[in-house]
């Protein structure tokens, strides 16, 4: 399968048994092996081209999906060595997954453990290839990602959102109404389209209306600063918010839009009961 993934992707026999330290007539002999093991024709061939045929071009998505399985595979039984690959949203990373880590390591202190953000329905795609064991998102980016029936989601944690803004505010004087804070201007971490989609038609009108967010950031600590030292609000869960307010850097209040970080955790469904990715899901 690595042989005709190679030659199909370089569209050469001698170029795929170069890429594989292989000659010539060892890709020649694998690729009719396969074709007389299946009784299909996957490559027309002639002395200059290779095209594959309607049968190689089906294969091989197939293929990539079975070769990326067969690595994860063979990563998961190698004695003392394991590799996890993580993939959240912005706020996720920065405030959940440092001490899911620390939690994780006193078990399986060698697994080695690579966390990455990207959208989300780019991270699905990841996630059906096997490259990445494990999806971190909002509850509501995950309800609306393509491949959504092929995962199981855990729920992780689920609290509200609270407004945070500098010491001083003008904001603070009294109590604000949804309607009347979403007219100042807001820094969002990881605020992604879907999430954006789930929310009711009146709120996506009236957030558009205002142009919110103004500042759409890769970092949450970046929108922190920006809350910190200028009347840019943003937004942190109620744990996170209630833990910087007591040291008294910012102040804040429950969100009046009543929105939630609801967290929850994307595995494939027949990916089988990996113990590693189990437990970072309880870290977490």
């Amino acid at each position: 399968m690595r042989h005709f993934e190679a030659v199909y992707r370089l569209l050469s026999f001698t170029a795929a048994a170069e890429e594989l330290g292989l000659t010539h007539s060892t890709i020649t002999k694998s690729i009719k092996m396969l074709e007389a093991d299946w009784e299909t024709q996957l490559f027309h061939r002639t002395t200059r081209t290779v095209v594959a045929t309607e049968a190689g071009k089906k294969l091989y998505p197939q293929a990539v999906e079975l070769l990326a399985f067969a690595a994860s595979v063979r990563e998961s039984v190698s004695v003392g060595e394991h590799e996890l690959n993580i993939v959240g949203g912005p706020g996720v990373i920065e405030g959940m997954i440092h001490p899911a880590i620390m939690r994780f390591a006193r078990r399986y202190p060698r697994t080695r453990i690579n966390v990455s953000t990207m959208p989300p329905h780019l991270a699905a795609e990841e996630l059906v290839q096997r490259r990445i064991h494990l999806l971190v998102y909002h509850k509501a980016s995950l309800a609306g990602l393509p491949h959504k029936d092929r995962m199981k989601v855990t729920n992780v944690i689920d609290e509200p959102y609270w407004m945070i803004h500098r010491n001083g505010h003008s904001v603070a004087s009294r109590p604000h109404t949804f309607e009347e804070v979403v007219q100042y201007d807001w820094a969002l971490a990881g605020y992604d389209r879907l999430f954006e989609q789930s929310l009711p038609d009146d709120v996506q009108s009236m957030l558009e209306k205002n142009g919110v967010p103004h500042y759409r950031l890769l970092s949450q600590a970046a929108c922190i600063e920006l809350a910190k030292q200028t009347d840019i609000l943003t937004t942190l869960p109620q744990s996170a918010a209630q833990a910087m307010i007591a040291e008294g850097t910012v102040e804040g209040v429950p969100h009046p839009g009543g929105f939630r970080f609801s967290i929850g955790a994307a595995v494939l469904y027949d990916a089988g009961r990996e113990p590693t990715v189990e437990h970072f899901i309880e870290c977490l």
